[in-house]
């Protein structure tokens, strides 16, 4: 039997819960008005009303073309007007980080390529509270998770040579999973997983990042948040007043 997926919202003070999408819906994001949320559908990100209204596709739209492209992860800028996603090329599974306006016609054209296929940049990317930086984490081949900000916007630099590189760890350790404080404005912290970890092979712990410098970025790794005989990654930042 064919398996779905559905997307339910609960209400926190009352316990109710509603479904917002029937089938087919993974990675849920809430729009910064609450409104909405943006959600993926299974190649594409699709917007909807927390009612369930207004349902509408926002990327990889193109009538006309075979499906080359499969987009994941979305989040929004602060401001509600921009999504960030991974987007994975199916010819060789390759992915990058895109960023594209919720004024654009969803073609595969109107999203602004970050990251470089070559680079395998993946993993949840979000923007900063201010919308300035975008925060992912790139694969390369024969190489190390590694975390890395860059700019929204595309502009100042090409490819790789303005991208600041947050972690640079032994080959053997890879940093996953990441999110920005609330607090944060160019400096500030981050929380992030690595691994390998204390206890059982394949688990992560749960450090707190914080990061100093305008041009080159100094991290300092000054908190083991979790060190434990579990799996702990994918940590995000809460209210905010920084509780994770």
């Amino acid at each position: 039997c064919r398996r779905t997926s559905r997307i339910m919202v609960l209400n926190l003070q009352t316990g109710d819960e509603r479904q917002v999408v029937g089938e087919e819906g993974f990675d849920p994001a809430f729009s910064p008005d609450g409104h909405s949320l943006a959600f993926r559908r299974p190649a594409h990100i699709m917007i909807v009303g927390l009612d369930g209204s207004g349902l509408h596709q926002v990327t990889n739209e193109h009538p006309n073309r075979p499906l080359v492209f499969s987009d994941f992860g979305p989040a929004f800028s602060p401001d509600g007007k921009r999504l960030v996603f991974e987007r994975t090329r199916l010819e060789d599974d390759r992915h990058a980080v895109f960023v594209q306006s919720l004024e654009s016609s969803g073609s595969p054209e109107d999203a602004r390529q970050i990251t470089p296929w070559e680079m395998n940049c993946e993993d949840g990317p979000e923007f900063s509270p201010k919308g300035d930086w975008l925060l992912f984490s790139c694969t390369p081949e024969r190489g190390s998770s590694d975390l890395y900000m860059a700019h929204p916007d595309g502009t100042g630099w090409n490819q790789l040579t303005k991208l600041e590189q947050l972690t640079n760890p032994p080959e053997d350790v890879d940093y996953v999973g990441s999110s920005f404080s609330p607090k944060f404005k160019g400096v500030g912290d981050i929380v992030a997983a690595s691994y390998p970890a204390y206890g059982d092979e394949g688990n992560a712990d749960v450090y707190r990042m914080h990061i100093e410098g305008d041009v080159v970025r100094h991290v300092t790794v000054s908190l083991t948040l979790t060190e434990s005989e579990s799996l702990e990654d994918a940590p995000s930042w809460g209210t905010p007043e920084g509780t994770r």
